[in-house]
């Protein structure tokens, strides 16, 4: 009796760690096409879905995510990244200022949610990412984001 009794805990504790390793597990990034041509609050409601399992995942899941995500978007060509690139940039220009502040917030939230170690980590890479642009295409970008 004994034995099936520890063999039943052992099981259960096997397969607690299994599907809590599952459940952890962040999803692939969507293409980013798609992304670009989602409606504000699917985006929103999208964003604010990863950033619950982006919160819960540990900080190599979070990276591995990223990772994925950088491919995803150099996989596409530089003319399909830059009509994205307008597409989003013309969407957040027609987004009332309710909607701007939303997205601000969701995305401060987020980021205060992190580890500060995380947080460096990923402003290490947003200005390597950022370095690879010529100055005079990045001016404004922060404001622009901003308003």
């Amino acid at each position: 009796m004994k034995q099936i009794i520890n063999k039943l805990l052992q099981i259960t504790a096997i397969t607690l760690s299994i599907s809590g390793t599952t459940f952890a597990a962040l999803p692939d990034p969507l293409d980013p096409r798609d992304v670009a041509n989602m409606p504000f609050e699917q985006r929103q409601a999208r964003a604010k879905e990863m950033h619950e399992l982006m919160k819960q995942a540990t900080p190599e899941e979070r990276k591995e995510f990223h990772q994925k995500l950088r491919l995803k978007m150099q996989s596409l060509s530089p003319e399909e990244r830059k009509a994205m690139h307008e597409k989003m940039r013309e969407d957040w220009k027609a987004l009332t200022p309710e909607q701007k502040e939303q997205v601000q917030k969701q995305r401060h939230s987020y980021l205060r949610s992190l580890p500060p170690e995380q947080r460096e980590e990923m402003k290490k890479e947003r200005r390597k990412l950022l370095d690879k642009f010529p100055p005079q295409e990045r001016e404004g970008w922060n404001n622009e984001l901003s308003k």
